[in-house]
């Protein structure tokens, strides 16, 4: 009898080892008070979406695709090499004008089952919106899932001449560039932050815990973008309590050669690495910028999906400073804008 005991303790032993070397990602939590209950799993979901972004993220991915790229491709004779193709614009404005054979899903149901379910598994996608901003929100969330996909730059603004289909304001210098002053002191924050935790799910999969995270972001009420004048007034505004940590996702020497007041540096490509995450306070609000909107795109959304509160600088760089050398690119103008063809109502 006691020898029975002996083997069934080594038995119930062993039993939790195991459970515990294959709950990967999982913590399993036992009910001491009822032994015989089966334990009670929870994943942390931090980690297991923090590994389905960074997977993206570090594989170095080429975030967009020119308008003349996905021309040349749609019309070379070879439907077989074809993406999906996706306008993440309203109903309302695909209806107006997409590009031929584009499908719509609105960028902020774009993690939706259903939504995802209309996407050809295997196949590329590329992604449009109206400017590049939102769409760069529905790659990094495709990306995160195992799409290959990329984000049209400049969005439907690049693609057509047509102000009607556009229907909103392309980047303009007149209007949308400021002469804001920049620095080139570097800035830094110590790695000493804890890492944020989130709760989407009940699921324990790993896929539907990424896929809920991204849901949790595209459809709440964040606005994806905020203007330069706004970011200006704030940190002008003589109250520093509510300036917002202000990260520049611009390579190392484009930062050094001007940033925002402030801003510190972490690319894009390294916005989902533990080292770089742990710089941030969990409840800070951050203002992201890149060159033009595009990659800056790219790491709200992935901080967002961690449960950061993130917000992406409209038009980037471009939209800060006139100094072309601090810009440190091409921005928009109507002369990199192409005039393709588009169809207009429900048909692709």
């Amino acid at each position: 009898m006691r020898n029975g005991i002996l083997i069934n303790g080594i038995l119930g032993v062993l039993l939790i080892l195991a459970l515990v070397l294959v709950s990967g990602c999982t913590d399993v939590t036992y009910n001491i008070e009822n032994p015989t209950a089966p334990p009670t799993q929870t994943a942390d979901q931090f980690e297991v979406t923090r590994l389905a972004i960074d997977a993206y993220l570090s594989s170095g991915p080429s975030p967009v695709i020119a308008a003349q790229d996905l021309f040349d491709n749609l019309t070379d004779g070879d439907t077989s090499n074809d993406p999906v193709v996706i306008s993440v614009r309203s109903n309302e404005h695909y209806l107006i004008g997409h590009i031929p054979g584009a499908i719509n899903i609105p960028w902020k149901e774009i993690a939706y089952t259903s939504s995802l379910a209309k996407i050809t598994a295997g196949k590329d996608v590329v992604v449009y919106c109206y400017t590049g901003h939102t769409g760069a929100v529905a790659a990094t969330i495709l990306n995160s899932l195992g799409y290959s996909t990329k984000n049209l730059k400049f969005g439907m603004c690049g693609w057509t001449k047509d102000a009607d289909v556009r229907v909103t304001n392309c980047f303009s210098l007149e209007t949308d560039a400021h002469d804001y002053a920049t620095e080139t002191t570097a800035n830094t924050l110590p790695p000493t932050q804890v890492l944020n935790t989130i709760n989407n799910t009940t699921s324990l999969d790993d896929y539907e815990i990424a896929r809920a995270a991204a849901e949790s972001y595209a459809a709440g009420t964040k606005g994806p973008v905020m203007k330069a004048v706004d970011l200006f007034d704030n940190l002008n505004d003589g109250d520093t309590s509510n300036d917002p940590i202000i990260i520049s996702v611009r390579k190392a020497e484009h930062y050094a050669i001007g940033h925002i007041t402030g801003a510190i540096n972490i690319p894009w490509t390294s916005m989902s690495a533990v080292s770089e995450l742990r710089k941030l306070p969990p409840d800070a609000e951050i203002v992201v910028y890149c060159y033009t909107g595009h990659t800056a795109g790219n790491a709200v959304t992935a901080l967002n999906m961690l449960g950061y509160d993130a917000i992406n600088l409209k038009f980037g760089m471009c939209g800060w400073t006139m100094d072309s050398d601090v810009a440190a690119t091409t921005c928009y103008s109507e002369d990199v804008s192409k005039d393709f063809a588009f169809n207009t109502g429900a048909t692709p």
